[in-house]
């Protein structure tokens, strides 16, 4: 979808693009073959230099952060799920306990109090990060504790883009009208339990942390799942049902 994508040149919106892509125009090379305008021309060339030479930036600037997860199937092999715990909501007064990153094969857990700070190395492999209300909550939280890490990438935040398909609440809610099931050890467990684990296992429970590490897995590896679901559905309602 990243290439089959308008809206990131000056002066192309959500219509203009529709109507190019109605015009049996649907990619940048389409489009350079077709049309007669210069200075348009000129913005599709520089991004396909920018798409060959691998210059991310230039399209994390451009593109609305609304439209990132068009770029899903291109960096789907660079892509990490990310989630955090944290000790309260209050980003100037709570820590964040752990931060879990899943590449889709493999899931890391990073534990305050002995190896947090490992995830900006972690997180540097990966050009687009995919978070469950990261935009309102765990990237805030990470750019106020961990200020030196790099975060600019591409975002999906998949509250956004679920609601955008009529999908509202919070991510358990999401999960179980996907039928995603998370076992019987995990039935209960939410965001305040999780604190409450954090704390039992700073007095000496080292079951608490176990049992904390299962959840926030739970929620990176499933993210995955629903970013998978949440793509062909965008895709379908933006792209596929104007072209059709």
């Amino acid at each position: 979808m990243l290439k089959n994508t308008f809206c990131h040149i000056p002066g192309v919106g959500k219509e203009t693009e529709a109507n190019i892509w109605r015009n049996n125009t649907l990619n940048w090379e389409e489009f350079l073959t077709k049309n007669q305008n210069h200075n348009l021309n000129n913005h599709i060339e520089q991004s396909l230099n920018a798409y060959r030479n691998k210059d991310y930036k230039y399209f994390i600037d451009n593109i609305p952060g609304k439209d990132h997860w068009r770029t899903y199937p291109d960096f789907k092999e660079q892509c990490c799920f990310l989630d955090i715990e944290t000790t309260g909501l209050d980003k100037h007064r709570d820590d964040i306990t752990l931060i879990g990153l899943y590449n889709g094969t493999e899931s890391k857990i990073f534990t305050q109090g002995e190896n947090i700070k490992d995830f900006a190395l972690e997180l540097d492999k990966y050009p687009l990060v995919v978070t469950f209300n990261g935009r309102c909550f765990d990237i805030p939280f990470i750019r106020r504790k961990y200020p030196e890490v790099n975060l600019n990438k591409f975002h999906i935040d998949l509250r956004f883009a679920m609601k955008n398909l009529g999908y509202s609440g919070g991510l358990k809610k999401i999960e179980k009208q996907l039928g995603i099931n998370r076992g019987e050890e995990l039935d209960g467990v939410d965001g305040f339990e999780a604190v409450r684990l954090w704390y039992s296992y700073k007095k000496g429970n080292d079951d608490s942390l176990t049992l904390l590490k299962k959840y926030l897995k739970a929620d990176i590896e499933n993210l995955k799942t629903i970013m998978d679901f949440a793509f062909d559905k965008l895709k379908e309602k933006e792209f596929l049902s104007v072209i059709d």
